[in-house]
């Protein structure tokens, strides 16, 4: 109706000092509009979406009867407005008047109703486009964020067998078993409880305070395990009011000890700045490591970045 009044917005502005004018003008775009927009809305919402449970024939057949019921009652309305509606010309004084018949104005108000179905459904295809490119959107996000935890699972899966691997090692030892084996289980219990349960792991976005608290915990379960590789932390920067995606610290953590030389000491430099965190390694590196920094791609092995975010998800 908005597009109806700003089409009929010069017209309407001509006539409104003249009675006659402004009858016509209203009639034949405001109750003519307002009536082909029903059709077009009924056709759209209504009628189109039966081609899928009805099949093409039933829907076209139910189309031309909605078609055709408003063509009668747009006929239906030429009566009650003869002069503006079904008058053929507009008589001058004095003349006879000249209506059109029924089957002369079915054709025409056919026609109009044809043209506006064709829109409407040009606006349906256009309504189911936008929903499957919608669906297909979401659908993509989904396998998106299915993929990473799938891939975060992977990763933290990996790290947690090769524990498990090194407390098998450590229950082996009976004077081990019952001090150091037991701490180490219930470390590793408290980890697996913050890897599967924990409401930020599963948003994707953790408190950074709270992912270095379990960040200590899993080094302090990594010098238990290897006392031969044991690490320390040295952190700068405020960990209040961040957050961080979870479980890449852990991640990045065991790819810069995997590079570094046995049986040395490994600090750890962990530095928090206003919207990037990075992790680094001050271990030594073996000869073949630090040729291959050289090459493209690998100057940066001993050193992690990711992002801060002020906010939860």
């Amino acid at each position: 109706m908005a597009l109806v009044l700003l089409y009929a917005f010069p017209m309407l502005k001509g006539n409104i000092s003249s009675p006659l004018g402004l009858r016509y003008t209203l009639v034949r775009f405001f109750v003519y509009g307002f009536i082909n927009f029903h059709l077009f809305y009924i056709l759209t919402f209504a009628v189109y979406p039966l081609h899928a449970r009805l099949g093409t024939a039933r829907a076209l057949l139910i189309s031309f009867a909605v078609i055709l019921g408003f063509c009668f009652l747009k006929y239906g309305a030429g009566h009650i407005w003869p002069d503006e509606i079904l008058q053929l010309a507009i008589a001058m004084i004095g003349a006879k008047k000249s209506y059109h018949s029924f089957w002369s104005y079915l054709r025409i108000s056919l026609q109009t109703g044809i043209l506006v179905g064709f829109a409407a459904y040009a606006y349906y295809v256009f309504l189911m486009w936008r929903t499957g490119d919608r669906q297909s959107r979401r659908l993509e996000l989904e396998a998106a964020a299915a993929g990473k935890q799938f891939a975060q699972m992977q990763v933290s899966t990996g790290l947690l067998l090769r524990k498990l691997k090194a407390i098998k090692s450590l229950l082996e030892t009976e004077e081990k078993r019952e001090k150091e084996g037991a701490e180490a289980i219930l470390q590793l219990s408290e980890l697996l409880r913050y890897m599967l349960y924990d409401k930020g792991v599963k948003l994707d976005k953790a408190p950074l305070d709270r992912e270095l608290y379990y960040f200590n915990i899993y080094l302090k379960l990594h010098n238990r395990l290897f006392p031969g590789q044991q690490v320390s932390l040295h952190m700068t920067g405020p960990t209040t009011g961040r957050y961080v995606t979870p479980l890449l610290l852990q991640t990045a953590a065991e790819k810069l000890l995997a590079r570094s030389d046995n049986g040395l000491p490994v600090m750890l430099k962990l530095e928090i700045g206003e919207d990037e965190l990075a992790l680094s390694s001050s271990a030594g590196i073996s000869f073949l490591q630090r040729l291959a920094a050289w090459l493209p791609g690998t100057a940066n092995m001993r050193r992690f970045k990711t992002p801060l975010y002020a906010g939860p998800a």
